[in-house]
């Protein structure tokens, strides 16, 4: 709010927001670095052919050898399409109406909306660091197996799911009863616990390819959830014209994705 008071409103925001991407570019042209030496070209490179014609040859030869149908019709692959798909629908949803969310329910302006609507993505930054580290830890004390993963994995993707369903159900049924601050708690919760998926479908796509197929694995699995995700936020707004603005339909509706 302080931004778009001073820089022009939303127009002068996006020209100040591209304006610092443009600053940051330019360290990273400058100390980024590639070489053929990565473990991946020498996989699939030989030395004296590292030209990029050949680099993307070799990539696309990758491609078209990669089992796409075993990779599809694995129950574990589509678990975790499933898992990403619930989670995206509940992430995009929540950082992208909970300003207007706590504008229209709560009637706060801009500025105090801003404010708690950024806590929900502290907490899952702090989430997925809590997750990934628990996650390590745990596979440290076990030995490496499949079986072993499988079973952190679906730990923390039940955490990842049950957990936001939780706030959120809660959130739904008690709307009208509770303060704002307590509203951001919970959605805070949904955010913080759904990042819990850091050691869940995340590392799945390691777990069950090899290191040449991960990368394209996890694309697999992140191409449905990311447009399934894009769609909820669309069907959101068709939900709150059909309900006339009723926000706890939108929360019910999110914490049934996340339990099914």
């Amino acid at each position: 709010p302080y931004l778009m008071d001073n820089f022009g409103g939303w127009r002068g925001l996006f020209t100040l927001y591209g304006s610092a991407g443009l600053l940051l570019l330019a360290p990273w042209l400058i100390l980024a670095k590639d070489s053929p030496d990565t473990k991946y070209s020498q996989q699939v490179l030989e030395p004296s052919t590292n030209s990029q014609s050949n680099i993307m040859s070799a990539i696309q030869n990758s491609f078209s050898s990669a089992p796409l149908q075993e990779m599809i019709s694995s129950p574990g692959v589509q678990a975790t399409i499933l898992g990403h798909a619930a989670s995206n629908w509940g992430l995009y949803n929540v950082l992208a109406w909970s300003p207007t969310f706590y504008a229209e329910h709560y009637g706060l302006n801009v500025q105090d909306s801003s404010w708690y609507s950024i806590l929900p993505s502290v907490a899952g930054a702090v989430g997925g660091l809590v997750a990934g580290n628990a996650g390590d830890a745990w596979l440290r004390r076990t030995t490496s197996d499949n079986a072993n993963k499988t079973k952190i994995r679906k730990t923390f993707q039940s955490v990842a799911a049950l957990g936001p369903a939780l706030c959120l159900g809660y959130l739904s049924q008690n709307l009208y009863e509770l303060e704002a601050f307590q509203a951001q708690i919970l959605l805070m919760g949904t955010i913080g616990l759904q990042s819990f998926n850091a050691a869940g479908y995340g590392p799945a796509a390691q777990d069950k390819a090899s290191e040449k197929y991960s990368g394209l694995l996890y694309s697999l699995t992140s191409l449905p959830g990311v447009m399934l995700g894009s769609v909820g936020v669309s069907a959101t707004g068709i939900i709150l014209e059909q309900y006339h603005h009723d926000w706890s339909v939108v929360f019910g509706g999110m914490a049934i994705v996340h339990v099914l």
